[in-house]
């Protein structure tokens, strides 16, 4: 009786719906080693901030686990100190021991936090559309816009089905127009579409105009691409934008990027610090579109300077 007891113990924890709420820290994220690590690294001290992490990574930290498990899953966010050592170094600092390359921090992560099991489910095959609505309500935007983005790649339908509910990330109604479409439902399309500003690129998405000179305008995604052309083209930010949006490969790039988790680094933080910039002119530099646009641009200048640093 007693084993089948623990048995059913055992399934109703894995059966149960994980939660995480916004507000909820990871635990380990409130210790100040792990937050002097994080500011080491947004200022772009990965010598500074890897060891550290990795070192609480393996004292059992949450935290420390679940960004080095991002870091290591997302290489725009692998600045030149890291992408410079072997990989037997670079595995040594993100991973945790085990196999023939170390494994993933996030699994043992996932014992502690809700929010690293949602991770878990994402890099499943099996993740449903809707495991957008659950980052979201974690608090975690860039990856419920990842979810979606992925979940299309899959060839995932639901789209439609989550589209009105209000934590459906902005910025994602394209997705929702495919399906659409492919139901015939053009008609649902142009009225969606109708409210979206002349600037927005998923006008493009649903064969309406789309005003290039508008872009970026407050579209909800353009925040990095705003802060990094302020700083580094502050003489023609619009025109910068508009060349980032080329350079990054298009809008499923720019929807997927920013922290990679909200929860241990702010999505305006990130977008803001040395990192989160070079992370950006990274996602440019590995969509290939960096070498084919104007080289003669600020942003093509810019980016072009931040490869030589790799």
């Amino acid at each position: 009786m007693r084993l089948i007891s623990i048995v059913l113990t055992c399934f109703l924890v894995l059966a149960a719906p994980l939660r995480a709420a916004p507000g909820d820290p990871v635990p380990g994220q409130e210790a100040p080693a792990f937050a002097a690590a994080v500011e080491a690294w947004l200022a772009g001290d990965e010598a500074a901030a890897l060891p550290v992490l990795a070192r609480l990574a393996g004292e059992g930290s949450a935290a420390a686990r679940m960004l080095l498990a991002l870091i290591d899953k997302m290489p725009e966010m692998q600045g030149p100190w890291l992408s410079s050592l072997p990989k037997a170094g670079r595995m040594a600092l993100l991973r945790a021991p085990g196999g023939l390359s170390g494994t993933s921090w996030m699994r043992p992560a996932a014992e502690d936090s809700p929010r690293a099991a949602l991770w878990l489910r994402l890099w499943s095959v099996e993740a449903p559309v809707s495991l957008a609505l659950d980052f979201a309500r974690a608090g975690e935007s860039r990856a419920a816009r990842e979810a979606l983005v992925f979940a299309a790649a899959r060839e995932r339908t639901g789209f439609a089905g989550i589209a009105d509910d209000p934590d459906y990330p902005p910025g994602m109604r394209y997705l929702v127009w495919r399906e659409w479409r492919a139901a015939g439902a053009d008609h649902r399309i142009a009225e969606d579409a109708a409210a979206l500003g002349p600037g927005d690129p998923q006008r493009q998405v649903a064969g309406l105009d789309w005003d290039a000179a508008a872009w970026p305008g407050d579209h909800p995604l353009a925040a990095p691409l705003a802060m990094l052309c302020a700083d580094r083209c502050p003489d023609a930010p619009a025109a910068c934008a508009r060349d980032g949006l080329a350079m990054l490969g298009g809008y499923d790039v720019l929807a997927q990027f920013g922290s990679p988790s909200e929860t241990l680094i702010p999505a305006a933080r990130f977008s803001a610090s040395a990192r989160g910039q070079g992370a950006l002119m990274r996602r440019m530099m590995l969509s290939g579109r960096a070498r084919t646009e104007p080289a003669d641009t600020c942003l093509a200048r810019a980016v072009a300077e931040e490869a030589e640093r790799y």
